[in-house]
């Protein structure tokens, strides 16, 4: 996927407004969809990152290295900038010295490394980006051993666990963190990712009405069993499971289709930041807006939509912060080459 890919980066975009529905839900069945896709979204993003890892071993052993590295960088910078964000709205509440509290218990940076567990300074939706740090580990040792076949051994046994405790954990309403972590929430979508980058020559003989056939349907029933339970139990992982991989496959196939240029410009840029980004502007506005004794029902209405706004602008502002600090050392480069 070195080309540009529009249909992807379309729904990339699409994905990443899910996430921010996700934490800042609709009470209504907008947001119940909005949810599901949100959680189908994060699916999405890990197939891409597990495609993109593709590749002989001596060129994608340092590729994954490179992404590490990157990945690694903006999860410090995020880290970061949510402590500092978070010390601000706990010593503004009187909660410092409990905010404070959380520093000395070792079990605090247990969490924060291994599960991703940054709830008590508002990074909890950084979870994922810090599972593809670990995945990305898991895929470096994977491809330096140079054994396809073990890729093809853990994908079901990894996608049986995602359904099984993502099953549990929306069922019962279990701690999110089960399935919110690498080897549940991360590995097993990277992990499919590669085997379909392995056997795309026979995928891609698929016929694309039957593809978006599958994807319609699996989205068709993914929404049904969000909002109805199947003998008590929350199915809906298998079917955001067929249905990403559905997408992901048409987009490999058609990468020229979008429906919005535009959009797919943005989540092409723009969704790791709107990602990234969303839970601090999203906590910010509800403290300001209750401070300022704004009536709850209105809140309501109005807090997604203002939540999504803040969070693309601030996003394309960072993007364009990015490129303008790059824009020197590509000039440099550029003219490196030509001498």
């Amino acid at each position: 996927m070195g080309k540009r890919n529009y249909f992807l980066d379309f729904w990339k975009f699409i994905a990443a407004i899910g996430v921010i529905i996700v934490h800042v839900p609709f009470n209504n069945i907008a947001g119940t969809f909005g949810t599901a896709v949100g959680t189908w979204g994060l699916g999405l993003f890990a197939l891409i990152s597990g495609y993109a890892c593709y590749g002989g071993k001596d060129v994608m052993c340092g590729k994954v290295i490179r992404r590490l590295k990157r990945n690694g960088i903006i999860t410090a910078i995020s880290v970061a900038a949510y402590l500092i964000f978070s010390y601000f709205i706990y010593r503004g509440d009187g909660m410092k010295a409990a905010w404070v509290y959380q520093f000395k218990k070792p079990m605090t940076y247990v969490n924060m490394i291994f599960v991703g567990d940054l709830e008590f300074f508002y990074g909890s939706a950084l979870w994922y980006i810090i599972g593809l740090l670990w995945c990305y580990v898991i895929f470096y040792i994977l491809l330096k051993i140079n054994r396809k076949k073990v890729f093809y051994i853990l994908l079901p046994v990894f996608l049986i666990l995602r359904i099984v405790v993502d099953t549990y954990v929306n069922s019962y309403g279990a701690n999110w963190h089960y399935s919110g972590n690498a080897l549940v929430g991360v590995l097993p979508m990277m992990l499919l990712g590669y085997v379909i980058a392995d056997k795309k020559d026979t995928l891609m003989k698929i016929p694309t009405w039957v593809l978006i056939l599958s994807a319609v349907v699996s989205a068709a029933a993914m929404f049904l069993s969000v909002c109805y339970d199947v003998a008590g139990l929350n199915i809906s992982q298998v079917f955001k499971i067929i249905c990403a991989t559905f997408v992901f496959l048409i987009g490999i196939k058609k990468p020229d289709w979008y429906v919005i240029k535009p959009l797919a410009f943005l989540g092409r840029e723009d969704s790791l930041y709107i990602y990234l980004c969303h839970f601090m502007i999203y906590v910010g506005l509800a403290t300001y807006m209750y401070s300022k004794m704004v009536p709850e029902r209105i809140i309501e209405k109005q807090l997604t939509f203002a939540v999504i706004i803040g969070s693309v602008i601030v996003a394309r502002l960072i993007s364009l912060i990015i490129y303008f600090i790059k824009l020197p050392f590509a000039k440099k480069n550029a003219s490196m080459q030509k001498s």
